[in-house]
C-alpha cells in the first residue's frame, strides 16, 4: 500500500472517536460467538467538497467514499495439511517435497478448513476491493454483513471446536490411509505420527482477526502534508471509487457474458443442456451488486437495475422451461443479454 495511504489510514483510525470499536481486531476465542460490534460505526464528518471520478467518459459525481463506506480487513489463520518430505526431497534433489495429509477423503480437517474459506468468500463476494487485503464495505448493509458474517465465523470456530474433540480419531485414520500408500510403494517412512500436531498445537493454528476501520480523507492529517502527497492521496481516493466500480461492472459481464456462450448453442446438440443454476446465479449477482454498489451513478445503478429486470422473467420455473426447451426463446434471451453487455461494456 502506498504510504502516503497507509498514513491517511493510520490517522483516521486514530482520530475516530465513536463507542464503536472499528479499528480494533477482533479475535474471538475459540468456540464462543463472535464479538463483532453489530452498530453501524458514527457517520464521519461530511467532506467540503464533491468528488468526481470519470468512467468512460462519462462523468460520476458521487458523495465521498467516506461517508457511504467503511473499510475492513479479515485475516485468517489455518492448520496446513502439508509436511515437508524429508527423504523425497533428498532424493529430487531440487526443491522440496511435501506429503498431503488428509488427502483423499472426507475428513474434519477438509470440512474445517472449507469454513473458514467460506468467511473468506463471504467477505469477498460482499465488498468491493480496497487495496492489498483490504476491502470497502457499503455502510447501507453493515448490520445484514456483520450479521451473516458472525454466523459463519461461530461455524468455523464451532468446527475447530469438533475437529479438536475428534483430533486423534482423524490422526489415526490419516495414518492408516498412509500406512497402505507406504506399503505399496515401498516407502516405509511415508506414515509418521511426528508429522500431526497435538490438540493444542492444532487449535492454535486457527484464527480470525477482523478490523474494521475508517475510509480516509486527504484531511486525515495531524500535522499539515505537501499539497503533492494531498493531491497524490485525493488520485488515490479517486481511482479507489473507479476501480470499485468497474469491480461491479465485471462482476456481471463475466457472467452475463457466460449465459450468451450457453444459450448461443443451439438446442439438442452437444453443450446445450440447460441448467437452473444459469439463471439463479445471475438473479444472486444482481442482488449482491445492488448491496457492494458504491456509486451514486445513475447509470451505474441503471446497469444493475437493467440486469435484474432482464432476468426476473427466466427465474419463474416456466421461465427457465422456456430456456431448457424452447429455441425461440434462448435466442430472444441471448439477443437481450448481448444488448446489456454492450451497454455496461461502454461504461468498463
Amino acid at each position: 500500500m502506498n504510504n502516503i495511504l497507509q498514513n491517511a489510514i493510520n490517522n483516521a483510525v486514530e482520530q475516530e472517536s465513536t463507542g464503536v470499536t472499528i479499528s480494533q481486531p477482533i479475535i474471538p476465542p475459540t468456540g464462543q460467538g463472535v464479538p463483532l460490534d453489530t452498530s453501524p460505526p458514527t457517520p464521519p464528518v461530511p467532506p467540503t467538497t464533491t468528488k468526481g471520478a470519470i468512467v468512460n467518459k462519462i462523468a460520476i459525481n458521487i458523495k465521498g467514499l467516506d461517508e457511504k463506506a467503511v473499510l475492513i480487513s479479515v485475516k485468517r489463520n489455518m492448520y496446513s495439511p502439508y509436511k515437508l518430505d524429508q527423504e523425497e526431497s533428498k532424493k529430487y534433489g531440487a526443491g522440496n517435497v511435501n506429503k498431503h495429509l488428509f488427502e483423499g477423503r472426507d475428513n474434519r480437517v477438509k470440512t474445517t478448513i472449507s469454513k473458514f474459506t467460506d468467511v473468506y468468500v463471504y467477505v469477498k463476494e460482499n465488498t468491493v476491493p480496497w487495496t492489498t487485503g483490504v476491502d470497502m464495505l457499503n455502510m447501507s448493509h453493515y448490520m445484514e454483513f456483520t450479521s451473516g458474517l458472525r454466523k459463519l465465523v461461530d461455524d468455523a470456530y464451532r468446527s475447530v471446536d469438533t475437529l479438536c474433540l475428534f483430533w486423534q480419531d482423524e490422526v489415526d485414520a490419516d495414518l492408516e490411509r498412509l500406512t497402505q500408500i507406504a506399503i505399496a510403494k515401498g516407502k516405509p517412512n511415508l506414515a509418521n505420527a511426528n508429522d500431526y500436531p497435538d490438540v493444542d498445537e492444532l487449535r492454535s493454528k486457527f484464527g480470525i482477526n477482523i478490523r474494521y476501520m475508517p475510509v480516509p480523507t486527504t484531511g486525515d492529517f495531524r500535522v499539515g502534508i505537501s499539497d503533492d502527497d494531498k493531491e497524490s492521496l485525493q488520485q488515490q481516493l479517486n481511482d479507489a471509487e473507479v476501480n470499485a466500480n468497474q469491480h461491479v461492472l465485471q462482476s456481471m459481464l463475466v457472467p452475463l457474458e457466460r449465459a450468451i456462450a450457453k444459450l448461443s448453442v443451439p438446442i439438442g446438440t452437444d453443450g446445450s443442456v440447460f441448467r437452473d443454476t444459469l439463471v439463479d446465479n445471475l438473479v444472486e449477482v444482481s442482488e449482491r451488486m445492488n448491496k457492494i454498489n458504491l456509486s451514486d451513478d445513475a447509470m451505474m445503478q441503471g446497469s444493475i437495475d437493467d440486469l435484474r429486470d432482464l432476468i426476473s422473467p427466466y427465474a419463474s420455473e416456466r421461465g427457465k422451461d422456456l430456456l431448457r426447451s424452447n429455441q425461440t426463446s434462448r435466442e430472444q434471451a441471448v439477443t437481450k443479454i448481448d444488448t446489456l453487455v454492450r451497454n455496461m461494456s461502454g461504461l468498463v
